[in-house]
């Protein structure tokens, strides 16, 4: 029997796990994705509770005008992706891209950036599964790079933010639910480096979103602390970390990416940077307004000259793991590091793919309803979208071992799911990183529980009826 699994109660029959090939051969989605495939993000696009994929291209070297493209890919639950119409063939240069319920209508919807044409967009997802014409947020930005989206001022709606490059600004706006945003007071602005990246996380454990920002004139590493608890009202302001978390030269280093995860398995979020010219990937466990202590996953030896990380529990074992792909074409195209409890993750890499696609982004996610999280990627090089399978856990265990309680999809973005062989209503409780409860209610066997609401980042959702708890991530 095989049997795929996210999270088992009896924990007892991971000593039966027989670990077999890791992943299935690459499945190819779309073979001719236009030039220089670069942006790529995940979710349910249409709502019908299956994973769907969207991607957008920047074709460095591109005619006058450069044809660009975002396309969405649909997913029918069993990995099966097919190509949709085109969302959008007029934007170019598409630098950012992530997808947000904007509206609460139909599915997610599709934010993104050009880097040329100086504007932040979205396109709302519409009752014939697909997608409206682009509206414009901010035509008015310099350069602007990564967007990311959450619930800023915790008013329930999805607040947006980016960077803009030129001018090295961060900013966000403010949400209302409906699809209309209003820019807000720059998280920060004025500095000399040039803004490169933001990603939103709560660093400091008190539920709302922060920002950690990287620059490319000194190659440093910066957070922002949202003020929204400290304030005590509805105002955002923004405190800049006393500490720099790293900086360097941008004769030795070019920080590609830059996220943050629970690496050490410690209940804490870390932050980790992937440095494109080195070849270093560091994690680092930083203190509020104290010491940032960097720890290696990997280095040039491994791979020259890494892109994209993503922490993730691939091997189901209930410990997150590090996963990293090649921004070049030389070396191992899809890695990942084994995490442990409470500790860094191995040094030693695992193979996931070897190709020479020169992966500039992918995801981690359920892309087949099996249980287990699979890896979809964009081949920059090759210019194409395809996905692996997650083969790696094979069950070797009697038929009435079965699982009891399955958590997915781990990480999710709006909904979480509880699958078992309970008929009755179960309990549940899910707790912040500082054990402060945040929602309490009932789960129906298989039915979505609505997490929308919760801010970005980990939790822990206990049973009262098992007397057990795990670990998910909100995105």
């Amino acid at each position: 029997m095989k049997k795929t699994l996210r999270c088992i109660i009896f924990l007892t029959l991971l000593s039966n796990f027989m670990f077999a090939q890791p992943f299935a051969a690459v499945q190819t989605i779309d073979a001719s994705a236009g030039t220089d495939p670069y942006e790529f993000a995940s979710g349910d696009l249409d709502g019908d509770g299956d994973i769907d994929l969207v991607m957008a291209t920047y074709d460095f070297n591109g005619g006058t005008p450069a044809q660009d493209y975002i396309r969405w890919y649909k997913n029918d639950g069993n990995g099966n992706f097919t190509i949709q119409t085109d969302v959008s063939t007029t934007i170019q240069y598409v630098d950012g891209l992530t997808v947000a319920d904007i509206d609460g209508q139909y599915g997610l919807d599709i934010i993104a950036t050009s880097a040329n044409q100086d504007k932040l967009v979205y396109f709302l997802s519409n009752a014939a599964e697909g997608f409206d014409p682009e509206v414009v947020i901010d035509g008015a930005l310099i350069g602007p790079g990564e967007v990311v989206a959450g619930d800023i001022n915790m008013d329930g709606n999805i607040d947006i933010a980016t960077i803009s490059f030129s001018n090295s600004r961060t900013q966000w706006y403010s949400g209302d639910g409906a699809g209309n945003f209003t820019a807000e007071a720059d998280i920060e602005s004025g500095t000399a480096n040039s803004t490169l990246y933001i990603n939103l996380a709560d660093l400091d454990g008190d539920t709302d979103l922060d920002a950690v920002v990287t620059y490319y004139g000194d190659q440093s590493i910066e957070i922002f602390y949202n003020q929204y608890i400290e304030s005590g009202s509805t105002a955002v302001t923004w405190i800049k970390d006393t500490v720099t978390v790293e900086s360097s030269s941008t004769a030795t280093s070019f920080i590609f990416n830059v996220i943050t995860g629970d690496v050490n398995n410690d209940g804490n979020l870390n932050i980790i940077a992937v440095d494109n010219f080195s070849g270093d990937v560091t994690w680092y466990e930083k203190v509020k307004n104290g010491s940032s202590t960097p720890h290696a996953i990997s280095d040039d030896s491994i791979i020259d000259r890494p892109a994209v990380a993503v922490v993730a529990d691939i091997n189901n074992d209930g410990e997150n793991d590090v996963l990293l792909t090649d921004g070049g074409s030389a070396d191992d195209a899809i890695i990942w590091f084994q995490g442990a409890d409470n500790a860094s993750p191995s040094t030693t890499p695992q193979l996931v793919a070897d190709n020479n696609f020169q992966m500039y982004d992918f995801t981690v996610d359920d892309y087949d309803g099996d249980g287990d999280k699979d890896i979809a990627s964009i081949g920059f090089f090759n210019d194409t979208v395809f996905w692996y399978e997650n083969e790696l856990i094979t069950l070797d265990v009697p038929e009435f071992a079965i699982e009891e309680l399955i958590l997915y999809p781990n990480p999710a973005q709006t909904h979480i799911s509880i699958k078992g062989s309970f008929n009755d209503a179960l309990n549940i409780s899910i707790l912040n990183t500082l054990g402060q409860e945040v929602m309490n209610t009932e789960v129906i066997n298989n039915e979505p529980l609505d997490i929308s609401k919760l801010n970005t980042g980990l939790y822990m959702i206990k049973f009262e009826t098992y007397g057990v708890t795990y670990k998910f991530v909100k995105e």
